[in-house]
């Protein structure tokens, strides 16, 4: 009876083993399964009509919504077709009215035969300041109700200058899994991981799909219309606002390395104060043993001299990927706008 306890005991843990192997697997699989995003450009318009109105309300400019839409998996296509705001979760109150309305609008539009499955959220942002604690958050309680949500960005100053900013960004497997365990990094965590704020998030391609007559739409307008967007000299506001941006992103990071040196010099302090409990101690049990006396018992000084906790890493890394979205963009501004800058220097001269 014992000897069949034991074996029937390995044979369970041993399917258990499988049964997670397996599961890694498939989460692994839904979480590489989708390889672009397809929007309509109705809801692009619903995106940028939302941000607008808040903005001409002066009301807070980070607004948010939920995204709907079905999953092609023979294509790996996420298809987004239809989405609607919510309001900005300050108090617990707003947080239960977003909850409530989610699931009206979703009974209501199930009723009229449109999507209404829950593929993400979309957000706007001012300059990619998106990327923090809360940001991260949201994505990884869309992940954990299903593993091909993603978020769509959007970011109307960029768009106000005559490019459309779209994104879309999911966390990535690593990152998502460590996360799933603990809520804030270490750096050994980090190290064992392979994580950095390169592969924090996971971007994926996005195209804008229209109907047939939307399409015959804007040629007759392109055709009609002439096109001076070429032509425009790159602002220097834009750019200047970038550059307050990574500075301020640099001063946190330096921040975070005071943090990180203190917290060194504390470790460093505490292991040389245990160092010398133990020499001392080691001194005075050779004294007595010259002087015939008992030497006095070892003590575990390290219960006396607990290591401080170890920093939490997350916050430097948001922001290390945040100064890695504001170089992009600078020199994504600098690039396009350093040759007008020289044709139209060629025509005043």
């Amino acid at each position: 009876s014992k000897q069949w306890y034991q074996r029937r005991v390995a044979i369970t843990a041993g399917e258990y083993k499988s049964y997670l192997s397996t599961m890694a697997g498939h989460e692994e699989k839904l979480f590489e399964s989708i390889q672009c995003v397809e929007i309509t450009s109705q809801v692009i318009m619903k995106i940028t009509r939302h941000s607008q109105h808040e903005l001409e309300k002066q009301l807070d400019p980070h607004v948010n919504g939920v995204l709907l839409g079905l999953i092609n998996e023979n294509k790996g296509v996420l298809e987004v077709t239809h989405c609607f705001p919510l309001m900005n979760n300050e108090i617990d109150e707003d947080i239960e009215t977003n909850r409530e309305y989610q699931l009206e609008m979703e009974r209501s539009l199930r009723l009229v035969n449109i999507d209404y499955q829950q593929v993400g959220f979309y957000q706007s942002t001012y300059l990619n300041t998106h990327c923090d604690r809360n940001f991260l958050e949201n994505v990884f309680v869309y992940l954990e109700e299903m593993k091909e949500a993603i978020a769509v960005i959007y970011d109307p100053l960029k768009t106000k200058l005559g490019n459309l900013n779209i994104r879309a960004f999911k966390l990535s497997l690593p990152a998502f899994r460590l996360y799933r365990e603990e809520k804030d990094f270490t750096a050994t965590m980090l190290k064992d991981n392979s994580l950095t704020f390169e592969n924090l998030f996971k971007e994926i391609p996005v195209m804008v799909k229209n109907s047939a007559l939307t399409n015959v739409l804007l040629c007759e307008i392109d055709r009609i219309q002439e096109s001076t967007a070429c032509l425009t000299l790159p602002t220097s506001s834009y750019l200047e606002k970038s550059m307050q941006m990574l500075l301020s992103g640099l001063d946190e990071v330096n921040q975070d390395l005071q943090k990180i040196n203190l917290h060194q010099r504390n470790v460093y302090k505490q292991q040389q104060q245990l160092l010398q409990n133990v020499q001392k101690r080691k001194i005075e049990n050779a004294q007595r043993e010259k002087d015939g006396l008992n030497p006095l018992p070892e003590e575990d000084f390290s219960k006396q001299f607990k290591p401080p906790p170890p920093l939490g890493r997350l916050e430097p890394l948001l922001s290390s990927n945040r100064i890695a979205a504001h170089c992009e963009m600078i020199e994504e501004h600098v690039r396009n706008g350093i040759g007008k800058l020289y044709l139209a220097d060629s025509f005043m001269s």
